[in-house]
């Protein structure tokens, strides 16, 4: 045996050599891991942060509409104001008639109180009683006086509140009876579509009274008439106006006298019809006049338009009911008062 002492072996311990892929694989892994953290990080702030841009843009959004729409309607105010302006012009060079529907200028408003001479099928009220087209001659609308001057001077019908065979007198307090020209019915039935009350209103009544011989009266409108049965004709046609002018105190009221009124005759072909009263157009004609001048209100004298007993029989179709060339007469005489 050696004399050497037994000692550990050693041994030199070798490092474990790293395979540069596996180096390159860790640091790919590294550098993902990161940025996924930096990807997840990002999303989160930004998500907290479009919420809240979110919020704002939606409530900015919400305020651009408000604002926006107002901007829109002064854009298309001019537009409004041009098409207006075409329109006034269009209807000052072409009045348009009722039936066209485009109506008068703005106040130019009529309605009328009438009997007869004044009615058309189709243009009065629902219960009324109409005379033309079917009776005496045969008219168009178109003919009629009253329409004439619709179209002569721009003005809307509100209503034409005629009857045939209606008087001034009777039960004024009737609400449901057309045949009577100062009760509630006839005197309340002038408003237009809208409830407004017409600026002119033409009230051509008497011929009837005339006819069926009602007696004159004293009235000469001064003098209050109480309601209920009226039998005069001056008391009926001064409460027909005193409730006219108490329903429609804006309205301008004008009253026409009436047309001369004949009977056939011998040597000539008409003469002045005298009723029972004896009485004649004129007469009631006179006492319109004075009532309507006491108060206040505008004649039209139809009883000196050019209709006269001498021209009745080619005027009017039997001395009452005007003719075409009649009626032409009579629009005449109220378009130049009305102008």
């Amino acid at each position: 045996m050696s004399g050497k002492k037994a000692g550990k072996k050693k041994y030199k311990r070798r490092g474990r050599r790293t395979n540069p892929g596996q180096i390159a694989a860790v640091a790919v892994c590294a550098v993902t891991v990161c940025a996924l953290l930096v990807c997840m990080i990002t999303y989160g702030v930004s998500y907290i942060i479009g919420q809240r841009s979110g919020s704002k843009t939606r409530e900015e959004g919400a305020g651009i509409t408000r604002v926006e729409k107002p901007v829109q309607e002064e854009e298309e105010a001019p537009m409004a104001d041009a098409s207006a302006e075409r329109s006034s012009e269009k209807e000052a060079q072409s009045p348009q008639t009722p039936e066209e529907g485009e109506g008068a200028p703005a106040g130019n408003t009529l309605s009328i109180v009438g009997d007869s001479i004044s009615t058309f099928r189709d243009y009065i009220p629902a219960g009324y009683y109409d005379f033309f087209p079917d009776n005496g001659v045969s008219l168009d609308v178109d003919d009629t006086w009253w329409k004439q001057v619709l179209d002569d001077l721009g003005y809307t019908l509100y209503v034409n509140a005629s009857s045939s065979g209606s008087t001034c007198v009777g039960d004024s307090t009737g609400t449901d009876n057309p045949q009577c020209g100062c009760n509630e019915f006839r005197t309340g039935a002038l408003y237009g579509p809208d409830g407004d009350a017409p600026s002119v209103i033409i009230v051509y009544m008497g011929t009837n009274d005339l006819l069926q011989s009602i007696p004159l009266g004293d009235n000469d409108g001064t003098r209050q008439v109480a309601e209920g049965k009226v039998s005069a004709f001056s008391d009926a046609y001064t409460l027909m106006l005193d409730k006219l002018s108490a329903k429609y105190p804006s309205s301008k009221i004008y009253c026409c006298t009436i047309l001369p009124v004949g009977i056939y005759g011998t040597s000539t072909p008409y003469v002045d019809f005298v009723n029972g009263e004896e009485l004649t157009a004129a007469d009631y004609s006179g006492r319109i006049t004075q009532i309507a001048q006491n108060k206040g209100f505008v004649v039209i004298d139809l009883n000196s338009c050019g209709i006269t007993v001498d021209n009745l029989h080619h005027t009017t179709a039997d001395g009452v009911h005007p003719t075409q060339e009649g009626m032409q007469y009579i629009a005449e005489a109220v378009r130049k008062v009305l102008e």
